[in-house]
C-alpha cells in the first residue's frame, strides 16, 4: 500500500517537472542569417552608398524597381530576380532564376547572376547585416581606377 501511495505522489510530481522543463522552449527560435536572407519574401533596393555618398542614381532606373527573392527551404537554394514594373528592355524576361549560397562564417553571399548591375562592381558580396526586414550587402566597386566599398540596402 505504501508503494502505491508513493507512486500516486511521484507520478504527478514527475508530470509537473516534465511540463515545467518544457516551458523554457522558445516558440520562435532565432533564425540563421541564411534563413533570414532566404525567407522567400522579395527584397527591394532601398539605398546604395559609397562612403557617405548616395550613388543610387548611378544604377539604371529600370533596375531600381527589381525584386530579388532568395528561397532557403529548397533542396538547391534557388532565387528569382523579377524585373519589376519597369523593364530595361521589352525583350528582357520578367523573371530569371538563379542559384545562391551563403557562408555564415565568412558572410559571403554567392549568387550565380548579377542581382543588381552596378558599373565597376567586382568580387564577392559580403553580408554586412541582415534582419527580418533589411539586408545590407557590400561589394568592391572600381571607379576611375580607385576601388571603393559599395554598400547596398534591400528591404522587404
Amino acid at each position: 500500500m505504501k508503494s502505491l501511495v508513493k507512486f500516486n505522489f511521484l507520478l504527478p510530481l514527475a508530470i509537473l517537472a516534465t511540463l515545467i522543463s518544457c516551458s523554457d522552449d522558445d516558440p520562435n527560435p532565432s533564425k540563421s542569417d541564411a534563413e533570414l536572407i532566404g525567407s522567400g519574401i522579395s527584397w527591394k533596393l532601398s539605398t546604395a552608398k559609397v562612403g557617405s555618398f548616395n550613388v543610387i542614381s548611378q544604377i539604371d532606373p529600370c533596375l531600381q524597381d527589381n525584386e530579388v527573392t532568395f528561397n532557403y527551404e529548397t533542396a538547391v537554394k534557388l532565387g528569382v530576380l523579377d524585373a519589376g514594373p519597369t523593364k530595361c528592355s521589352q525583350t528582357e524576361p520578367q523573371t530569371v532564376n538563379f542559384i545562391w549560397d551563403y557562408n555564415e562564417s565568412t558572410k559571403i553571399l554567392l549568387v550565380d547572376t548579377e542581382i543588381i548591375e552596378v558599373p565597376g562592381a567586382e568580387g564577392n558580396m559580403i553580408v554586412e547585416s541582415v534582419s527580418a526586414n533589411e539586408l545590407v550587402v557590400s561589394q568592391n566597386v572600381s571607379l576611375s581606377g580607385i576601388t571603393q566599398k559599395l554598400v547596398v540596402t534591400f528591404v522587404h
